[in-house]
């Protein structure tokens, strides 16, 4: 007897094969459209199905609810945010949240303050060559921020499927993909699927040199306001009980793992045993922290940095540019400098300065490099033991 595995909710759009078989009929509980809309295909090969994350707000009719078995299983938790009943991003932030709106709107105003920001949603139209530039620049991002954690990303165990089938599904109006440009460089993202009236985020990234920034907390706010003006609902963040969501969310829910299977099968009823009980175990360590504590000492065991790298330690000083002497202007070329992208960003974060107006020098008698930007000038200060 075969068996057929589907993560539904992320699933929903790609895998309409096996969803095919079995479900007819899927709307969110108080949605206006049907997600799937499916004549009955109902399988003869009486296979074992099992969907994996299925919100308890969906809806779901099965073509052969007489002759197969449903068995579900709770497991993890979901977050999101509701939107009935706010007029903006702001005004839900200022019921939800009073101190985390003003950290955001101060974020989001020092951002636009340093660099030149734009943000643009696609969905419904995207260029292909502009769809290659964008997704192989977030896949850099996640590479970039996983290697400094010193994990590995579950997102680029999937990556070839998301890749394949999301240039499609954007211009079909059932995905999205929001992007945070510094003038033409793309610097933040969040790749989402349309749900009706729900935005599910998926896959978000940011750029590492502008980590002070609060770019995952920016692009979340603007998500809002494009949900609002758009007529949506729901923004949800999926699973995973991470502080952040929290303070964000306004209302959880619970994934199950649906398991379906031909009346009377055996094989079938110790699968979902065995799989069902093991996704609500699971659900339940996760629940406790236990998943993070156990992946502690697996790093441990192995080896593995137990803190992201975060490249060589250094700090800004005042100085008197009358007292530096000879300065040389540096032409601002990272492969040819001894330190990154971020050091300058954190300069402009530390002093409100614009990028366009931030000179870089050397100091041939200090050794050292200085910024110097309209209203402040600052020597960057290296730790020793990492020059």
């Amino acid at each position: 007897m075969k068996k057929e595995s589907v993560s539904l909710f992320t699933d929903l759009y790609i895998k309409q094969g096996p969803i095919s078989q079995v479900y007819s009929h899927i709307r969110l509980s108080d949605g206006q459209d049907n997600l799937i809309d499916h004549s009955n295909t109902s399988d003869k090969d009486k296979k074992i199905y099992s969907f994996s994350h299925v919100p308890d707000h969906l809806k779901i009719n099965v073509f052969d609810s007489e002759g197969m078995t449903k068995r579900m299983f709770p497991t993890v938790k979901g977050h999101a945010i509701r939107l009935d009943g706010y007029s903006s991003a702001d005004d839900y932030l200022r019921h939800q949240n009073k101190k985390q709106r003003e950290n955001i709107n101060r974020a989001r105003r020092r951002l636009e303050s340093c660099f030149d920001i734009q943000y643009k949603l696609f969905h419904h139209q995207i260029e292909e060559s502009d769809y290659q530039f964008l997704m192989e620049r977030l896949r850099s991002m996640i590479v970039q921020r996983f290697k400094q954690r010193g994990q590995k990303s579950s997102t680029l165990a999937i990556w070839d499927k998301v890749y394949a089938t999301s240039f499609d599904l954007i211009n079909q109006g059932k995905a999205s993909l929001f992007v945070v440009y510094d003038k033409d460089l793309p610097i933040a993202f969040s790749f989402n699927y349309v749900y009706d009236r729900l935005l599910f985020g998926y896959i978000s990234s940011y750029d590492l040199d502008y980590g002070k920034f609060s770019l995952g907390q920016i692009v979340i706010y603007k998500l809002l306001e494009w949900c609002m003006d758009n007529g949506f609902i729901q923004y949800d963040m999926g699973w995973g009980d991470l502080d952040y969501k929290k303070w964000w969310c306004n209302t959880s829910y619970r994934f199950n793992h649906h398991f379906y299977y031909p009346k009377y099968s055996i094989k079938g009823f110790l699968h979902a045993q065995f799989k069902g009980n093991r996704s609500r175990i699971l659900a339940f360590l996760i629940a406790k922290g236990v998943n993070t504590k156990v992946n502690r000492i697996k790093r441990k065991l192995k080896g593995q940095p137990m803190k992201p790298n975060l490249g060589p330690q250094y700090r800004f000083m005042d100085v008197d540019s009358s007292q530096t002497g000879p300065l040389e202007e540096i032409k601002v070329d990272y492969e040819e400098l001894p330190f990154s992208k971020k050091v300058i960003n954190d300069f402009l974060f530390a002093t409100q300065e614009h990028s366009d107006h931030v000179t870089l020098y050397y100091s041939a008698n200090k050794d050292h490099y200085i910024l110097k930007g309209q209203k402040k000038t600052k020597s960057i200060l290296f730790n020793p033991t990492n020059q």
